[in-house]
């Protein structure tokens, strides 16, 4: 398969479900996670490729922080995108992510459309 792969994490099943199939109708695999755990261990498999994490930190709690840390160190190619409701956590978890401003949930479909299609992009002129 060569379409890009998601990796959502978010406990919320109403708000994660929706972006989930919405990201397939627009042609990518998405895996998905009610948290930090069972990421890692999607993670750590190594039998599916992971092109970006769309983690909600402020569901994760404590952890979130912890689990964007984590898969910085262990799988640096991958990339991250922090969500939450709460601005101060939300900018917290911009240290751990992507450069660009973190999403706020409720998910605006398209704007993470974008975001994912960008963050692909920049991995691949950093390829070549």
């Amino acid at each position: 398969m060569n379409e890009p792969c998601v990796l959502l994490v978010d406990a919320e099943e109403l708000v994660r479900t929706p972006l989930a199939q919405y990201l397939r109708e627009c042609g990518y695999r998405v895996l998905e996670a009610i948290g930090a755990e069972e990421a890692q261990r999607l993670l750590s498999g190594g039998s599916q490729i992971i092109d970006i994490v769309l983690a909600d930190i402020q569901t994760l709690g404590d952890g979130g922080f912890a689990f964007a840390a984590w898969v910085r160190e262990n799988r640096p190619e991958i990339r991250v995108l922090s969500a939450g409701t709460i601005a101060a956590a939300a900018r917290r978890a911009g240290d751990l992510c992507e450069e660009e401003p973190p999403i706020r949930k409720p998910y605006d479909h398209q704007l993470v459309l974008d975001r994912i299609r960008r963050l692909l992009a920049e991995r691949d002129r950093n390829r070549n």
